[in-house]
């Protein structure tokens, strides 16, 4: 018999090789948009219905200038980064944290987001030993939840209703998320998030179209164009309360500098939207395999040239065919995208 070989399946966007042969198979689900919001190139279902996660954080901030709370209480710029982020729980970020609740009057043990071992000390094999993962000003959301209690403060909703989806809070929360996606606020499907906050499922093309807008709209526009302006002003200026090191949002914010707007998204959800050229881009991994993401991203980037395939930024070079490694450090195989991913539609739709 000779060597075996595995052909990767049809559907696969990539795949874990393992020697000669075939680990695992990933699939993705693609939205890419023109600067009028119309799909340009696909994989898969563009209209694909999956929930946002995370990567709507900067929508769940709009409000928070859209009410004036943001002016009320002098929240500044690294505050509204930290109500759009998923942040690595380090000092930094916790004091930033506690600095958000205190201007609107709060306290940490009104946060309703719970505790977990922060991202940051996660990503570096530290273990909480002093409670950092009893510390809900660590958790990932702490910045989002300490927003929607300033939110609550100025629409005068009871702090421990700051959650609750028939609330003014995350009322005015759910039209900002539709509006921004440029979507029917009764087509958006409501489901309850990992930190206890409404989430919701919209089409991959819609989430492009408001990450296509989040980079590109004016602050001298309508009041949600002004709203998105500022936020991206805040998460441009400051990625590293956003995301963190070694984290690929992150990494992507730093290699597009002054370009960009990227937010990664649990189970495998990227959104990103740049302002040269004005696009924006949705993409999931339908299994939710998070080391799927960056390869499958990369390829996209580079398809879309956005980026040198065969030559990527050297900040971003590590993304495009990750290596696999076994508990010794032994190289074992790699996640290898599988051939070109997208399609253009014959007209945009």
């Amino acid at each position: 018999m000779g060597t075996p070989t595995f052909a990767p399946s049809r559907s696969a966007a990539a795949i874990v090789t393992r020697g000669l042969g075939t680990d695992a198979w990933h699939d993705a689900a693609v939205a890419v948009v023109d600067d009028r919001g119309r799909v340009t190139h696909a994989r898969g279902d563009a209209n694909l219905v999956t929930f946002t996660r995370s990567a709507i954080k900067p929508l769940q901030a709009l409000p928070l200038i859209l009410t004036g709370a943001c002016d009320a209480f002098g929240i500044d710029d690294e505050e509204l980064a930290l109500a759009a982020a998923s942040h690595d729980g380090g000092d930094l970020q916790r004091a930033v944290a506690a600095r958000l609740l205190a201007k609107a009057g709060d306290r940490a043990d009104q946060l309703q987001c719970g505790a977990h071992w922060p991202i940051g000390m996660r990503a570096a094999g530290r273990h909480p030993c002093a409670g950092e993962d009893r510390d809900p000003l660590r958790h990932n959301c702490s910045g989002k939840h300490a927003g929607f209690l300033a939110l609550a403060r100025t629409l005068g909703v009871p702090t421990e209703r700051y959650l609750d989806p028939d609330a003014a809070v995350q009322r005015a929360v759910r039209r900002a998320v539709a509006d921004a996606c440029e979507l029917d606020e009764a087509s958006l499907i409501a489901a309850t998030d990992g930190c206890s906050a409404p989430n919701f499922a919209v089409p991959l093309s819609a989430l492009a179209r408001a990450f296509k807008n989040l980079a590109t709209r004016g602050p001298a526009g309508a009041p949600i164009d002004a709203a998105l302006a500022r936020v991206r002003t805040a998460m441009q200026a400051h990625p590293h309360l956003v995301s963190g090191e070694g984290r690929f949002d992150y990494e992507l914010a730093r290699a597009f500098a002054g370009r960009i707007v990227s937010k990664g998204g649990a189970e495998a959800l990227l959104a990103v939207g740049f302002s040269d050229p004005p696009l924006g881009i949705a993409i999931k991994i339908l299994d939710g395999a998070d080391r799927a993401l960056p390869p499958i991203a990369m390829a996209v980037l580079g398809e879309l040239g956005l980026i040198d395939g065969a030559a990527p930024p050297a900040a971003l070079a590590h993304r495009a065919r990750p290596v696999v490694t076994n508990h010794r450090g032994i190289e074992t195989g790699a996640i290898a995208v599988t051939g070109p991913l997208l399609t253009a539609p014959d007209t945009p739709e």
